[in-house]
């Protein structure tokens, strides 16, 4: 008869192999997706742009299977992976036919478990991928302003930079350590998309998934701290004049209904407006709004504008019906569905706010001006 320390041992050893959340919502389609979330973006990073670099070695040689294999196999199974980063988590998706789970379950468990971290892989396709990144991401002037409004709004953390830019020295090592903290059963979500649950738990039970190490989480329980302010950055091309809130997840209904019905023909600010929306966290969020062109001039009235009329307030409960379409779409698509009550949303009014003005800055109004 086993003693109790070893009963209890035994429990635990079960609890931790099982430690790995895993959901799913079934359908009655032949495509399926399974992602696996892995508290590991931005605001985690070790070293500025790791995160991104990470993300960057997933799907390349593991220790059993070269990437080519790799892709040949999914396209031959009419299947694909992907990997990307954002603040918040890396994630690596799977899309598939239904009937090929298992083997897509097993090829994420191999990625996670035994990706073989090469120096030449680093030097000739992770390095030069993450620099195509970062120039995408820097052609626009509206994702400059939205990394300069996280930067000024939480600074570290969420304000961390997404992509990497160089100014780090990240080794391979560096690399490989990140992967061992963040790679861990304990840090990591799986969520299916047409898929059965209990199957999709069943093959994350069996796959290498179920095997990474035990560790505790990293995910943010505590609320970010925030920050009042504004930035200015000269550059070539159209003009940005951007604001944004910081949320607390009580308010994601009012700001999602805001953001939905400020780019809707139910708003007479919505030709104005660039780009609006909003970005939901764990434990924050953020409000942004973009206005662009090529006229700083127009950026500037429009701006003054749009903050004036914001700053009076709006009955924007005319848009819960919207907002609800809206995101009952956006649901439908999304890997991680978001459910919001929003009978309560009735008035807005924008009080304080962070600014940032991109383009030609001297053209461009202070926040004090708005």
């Amino acid at each position: 008869m086993l003693s109790a320390s070893t009963r209890l041992q035994f429990v635990k050893q079960v609890a931790r192999s099982y430690a790995t959340k895993v959901s799913s919502k079934d359908g009655t389609g032949k495509i399926s997706r399974v992602a696996v979330k892995v508290n590991a973006g931005s605001q985690y990073a070790t070293k500025d742009g790791i995160s991104h670099l990470l993300s960057r070695f997933n799907f390349q040689n593991t220790t059993n299977k070269s990437a080519l294999r790799l892709v040949r196999e999914s396209e031959l199974l009419g299947g694909n992976f992907k990997s990307f980063v954002n603040r918040e988590n890396i994630i690596l998706e799977a899309t598939f036919l239904k009937e090929d789970l298992p083997y897509f379950v097993n090829a994420l468990g191999n990625v996670l478990y035994k990706t073989s971290f090469k120096e030449y892989e680093l030097d000739e396709q992770v390095l030069p991928a993450a620099k195509h990144d970062l120039l995408v991401h820097n052609a626009c002037p509206v994702r400059k302003a939205e990394d300069l409004l996280y930067n000024v709004t939480f600074r570290n953390g969420l304000g961390n930079p997404v992509y990497y830019d160089g100014v780090e020295n990240i080794t391979l090592e560096d690399i490989k350590s990140f992967a061992d903290k963040v790679y861990v059963k304990d840090n990591i979500e799986v969520i299916g998309q047409g898929v059965n649950e209990g199957d999709l738990k069943r093959f994350v039970g069996e796959s290498l998934l179920n095997s990474l190490p035990t560790a505790q989480s990293l995910a943010k329980t505590v609320p970010p701290k925030t920050f009042n302010g504004e930035t200015r950055l000269r550059n070539i091309g159209d003009s940005v004049a951007a604001i944004a809130v910081p949320i607390a997840p009580s308010d994601f209904a009012t700001y999602e209904v805001l953001a939905k019905y400020l780019s809707s023909p139910l708003s007479d600010l919505s030709s104005l407006i660039f780009k609006v929306k909003l970005d939901k966290y764990s434990t924050s969020g953020l409000f942004s709004l973009y206005v662009k062109a090529a006229c700083p001039k127009t950026v500037s009235a429009n701006i003054k504008k749009i903050v004036t009329e914001l700053k009076a307030g709006k009955d924007i409960s005319v848009a819960k019906n919207y907002a609800a379409t809206q995101l009952a779409l956006e649901n439908q698509t999304s890997i991680s569905p978001v459910q919001l009550n929003l009978d309560s949303v009735s008035n807005f009014q924008l009080g304080k706010f962070n600014y940032v003005a991109v383009g030609k800055v001297t053209q461009l109004p202070y926040a004090d001006e708005l």
